[in-house]
Parts: structure tokens; C-alpha cells; sequence
């Protein structure tokens, strides 16, 4: 009798929430295709409603023992994302360069080097380039997004010119392949909490940005090493790298104590994909390093160092402390794990402390930490992903004068600390399984809810 209970209790509570989560993602697509745009209140009130069913949906299923199947977080992935697809990008432009990147690269070979300011006049780009040139932000700095995702673009413009919806597409469909690879090695109520999660609906979908791209090809070469294919695991960290440099920080762990034969394909697979770039003299180093230097945004450490020390001697030191912290985990991983080759480390600790000392922290940025948080979860990842919304209260959202474009109003970015340093006492005093332990081992299966 409890067995028909607890199943009727499952399928109430999963399509309950799916149902709610379906209406607040359409309320989503629906302002966000209004000409005005969607306002910045329904959205971080959208936002959090989605973020709040999604949280209890996860405290219910753990204190009622209650499960959940992958088919039911599967279907209702799909159906946000396919909402997502009609929507269209949510309080932000990034996807015109996107667009016109991949136009450029078609029409020259080469999407480097060139600033979209330099085309207001080229009169060989087509109609729709021309329209989504008039929308792009910096447009005296060439494009910063790295070869693997160029040629994603190039290959959205041959087949659609300039239509973010196909674009929308790819992105969801490769979402949809890391959560079936993450249902293969974590309990399905983990997974869930990525699958319908709102940061990585909107980020990844509603937005358009490709960072999922580059962490579905790192979370693919984990899971190629620890089935025992450590060369094809190398080429799959090598192109996550050539997709965005955040992945930098995970190649070593494929590569250590590794013979010249992989050192050698990572060298090569990079070399191939940035060689026609190379050779035409352009790659996206110039405005990434532009991007080291000068950049800041919502920064956490980075805000609090600046206040004692230059701009630059703050970067060094967060740079220098993270080179600290990531050498002593690397050191501590190995000399706990003579053989990773079936582990996988703490890469929500890894990219959670990268993010914690970098002047930018963009809302997408966690897109890189949260599949890893899957695999153990904290309170401080999963409030985070909450939190982050609140670096969408500019002044160019809030439409102030008395804000800088990109600057967070003070109330908010207080607002966003306070939540993850709470978050982040709470994993160190309640949920020790969560902060403790320094590898996650992957199994062939442990889909278990």
C-alpha cells in the first residue's frame, strides 16, 4: 500500500513541479519576445520563483525518500529548453557578436582581427550581418571567443544566416547530451537540480551563451578517462580548451604522468584548430589578453582587494592565490589517488575558487561549475546559481544615471555576497559529505534518485 502511495506522491510532486516550472519558463519567453524587452522585475522575480520550485522540489524528494525517473527529467528538460528556443535572449546582447562572427568567418576565412566598428561600411556583408552589426557591444575590440566555438558559429550561419533560434538550438542540444552523461555517473535528483535549474535555462538557452559547449567536451573527456580512454580523453580537454581558456585549468589533470604521446595529440589538436587562424595572422589572444588586463565586473575578493592595493597588483595577487590554491589541490589529488584515471576531482571547488578570486564574474561563468557540483553537491554551488541573478541590477538595466552601465547597485551585489557566504557556512557546518572529500570516483552507473 505505501509502494502505490509513494508512486502516486512521485507523480504528483514531478508533475507538479514540471507544470509550475512550465508556466514560469513561458512567462519568461513571452516578456523577453515583447519589443520592449523583458523588464528587469519580472525577470529576477521569474527568475526566483523557478529557482525556489526547483529547491523545493530537491528538499522533498531527499527528506520524503521520494524518486524520480530520468525519463521524467529528461521530458521536462526538453520542454524549458524547447521554450526557451521561442523565447529570445533575456537582458542581453552578446548573441549579435555570436552572430556576426559567424557571417564574417564565412564571408573572410577568419573572424579575428577584425572590429566590428571597421564593417559599418562593408558593403559585401549580407542584410541579416548588416542588421545584427547595428547591435553589438565593444564594436572597436575584434571577438574573444575561441576557434572550437567560431566554427560552431560558421556552421549556424551556413545553416540559417544570422538566426540566434538555430544557434538556441545547438546550445540546447548539446545541454541535453551533458545532462544525459551526468545521469550516467550521479543520483538522478542531483541531475535534476542542473537539468531544470533557471541559470542554466536562461544562460544556455534563453541567452544563447556557448559556455556549455566547452564544459559538455571537458565533462566528456572525464568520462572517456575513466573508461579507460585517456588519448581521446586528452583530445576532448584540448578542444574544451580551444572552446573557451576556462578549461586551462582542468587539462593537467589529462595530462600528468602522461607519455609523449599525449602531450603530442594535445599539442596537435590544438595546433589544427588554430593554424588557419594562425596563418592568417589573427587569433583570439589579443582581446583575451585585453580581457586579463582591463576588465572588471560583480567581482568578490577582487572588489575587496581593491581597496587596499592598484588595480593591477589585485590581479596579480587573486592570480598568484589561485595558482597557490589550485598547485596545493593538484599536489593533494595526486598523492591521494596514484591512479585518477577513474576519479574526478573537485572541479566545483576548482572553478568555484577561480570565480571567487576573478575581477569578472559573469552570471553564464557558473555554466562551468555547476555539472561538477552535480556529482557532489554544496548549498554554496546551488545558491550561487540563485544568487548570480543579482548581477543583472546595473545601471544599464536599471535605465540610472547615477549607475555606471555595468556596475551592480550596491544592494543588490550585497544582497548576492550575503547568499553565498550563508550558503557557504552552511555546507561548512551542516553539510560536511558536500565540502568534504577531494575526488568524486565515477562509476559505470549510479543513477539511483
Amino acid at each position: 500500500m505505501w509502494g502505490e502511495h509513494k508512486t502516486t506522491a512521485n507523480l504528483v510532486v514531478h508533475m507538479l513541479a514540471g507544470g509550475l516550472l512550465t508556466v514560469i519558463y513561458s512567462v519568461m519567453a513571452f516578456y523577453s519576445n515583447l519589443d520592449t524587452g523583458m523588464p528587469l522585475s519580472v525577470f529576477v522575480q521569474t527568475y526566483t520563483l523557478a529557482a525556489m520550485v526547483v529547491a523545493s522540489v530537491y528538499f522533498v524528494q531527499s527528506l520524503c525518500n521520494l524518486t524520480i525517473s530520468f525519463r521524467m527529467v529528461f521530458i521536462w528538460a526538453v520542454i524549458f529548453r524547447i521554450i526557451a528556443i521561442v523565447g529570445s535572449p533575456i537582458l542581453e546582447d552578446d548573441f549579435h557578436r555570436y552572430l556576426l562572427d559567424g557571417c564574417v568567418f564565412v564571408a573572410t576565412g577568419s573572424p579575428y582581427g577584425v572590429a566590428p566598428s571597421t564593417l559599418f561600411t562593408d558593403s559585401d556583408l549580407s542584410p541579416e550581418c548588416q542588421a545584427t552589426l547595428n547591435w553589438i557591444n565593444n564594436p572597436d575590440l575584434p571577438t574573444i571567443y575561441g576557434p572550437v566555438l567560431q566554427y560552431v558559429f560558421a556552421f549556424a550561419y551556413l545553416a540559417s544566416p544570422a538566426d540566434i533560434n538555430f544557434l538556441q538550438v545547438i546550445f540546447a542540444g548539446v545541454d541535453l547530451v551533458l545532462i544525459w552523461m551526468l545521469a550516467k555517473v550521479a543520483p538522478l535528483r542531483y541531475v535534476m537540480l542542473y537539468a531544470w535549474c533557471p541559470l542554466i535555462i536562461k544562460e544556455t538557452v534563453f541567452t544563447g551563451h556557448p559556455d556549455g559547449i566547452g564544459v559538455t567536451l571537458l565533462f566528456a573527456a572525464f568520462l572517456l578517462r575513466s573508461r579507460g580512454r585517456s588519448m581521446l580523453a586528452v583530445l576532448f580537454a584540448t578542444l574544451a580548451c580551444c572552446a573557451k581558456v576556462f578549461a586551462l585549468i582542468a587539462l593537467p589533470y589529462f595530462l600528468f604522468r602522461k607519455g609523449l604521446k599525449h602531450w603530442g595529440l594535445a599539442f596537435l589538436g590544438a595546433f589544427l584548430v588554430y593554424v588557419p587562424f594562425v596563418l592568417q595572422g589573427h587569433t583570439d589572444m589579443l582581446v583575451l589578453g585585453i580581457f586579463v588586463r582591463e576588465w572588471n565586473f560583480n567581482p568578490l575578493v577582487f572588489e575587496a582587494l581593491q581597496v587596499f592595493f592598484s588595480d593591477r597588483n589585485a590581479r596579480l595577487i587573486c592570480l598568484s592565490l589561485f595558482v597557490a590554491l589550485w598547485t596545493c589541490y593538484f599536489y593533494w589529488f595526486h598523492q591521494q589517488n596514484h591512479d585518477a584515471s577513474n576519479t574526478i576531482p573537485r572541479m566545483d571547488w576548482i572553478f568555484g575558487v577561480f570565480l571567487i578570486l576573478s575581477p569578472v564574474i559573469n552570471a553564464w561563468y557558473l555554466v562551468w561549475l555547476l555539472p561538477f557540483a552535480v556529482l557532489r553537491p554544496t548549498f554554496t554551488a546551488w545558491a550561487a546559481s540563485f544568487a548570480v541573478v543579482f548581477s543583472y541590477i546595473t545601471g544599464l538595466n536599471l535605465m540610472s544615471a547615477s549607475l555606471h552601465a555595468y556596475e551592480v547597485h550596491y544592494l543588490a551585489y550585497t544582497l548576492e555576497v550575503l547568499l553565498i557566504v550563508v550558503a557557504l557556512l552552511i555546507d561548512l557546518v551542516f553539510n560536511r559529505s558536500g565540502m568534504t572529500g577531494g575526488t568524486v570516483r565515477l562509476a559505470s552507473s549510479q543513477n539511483q534518485s
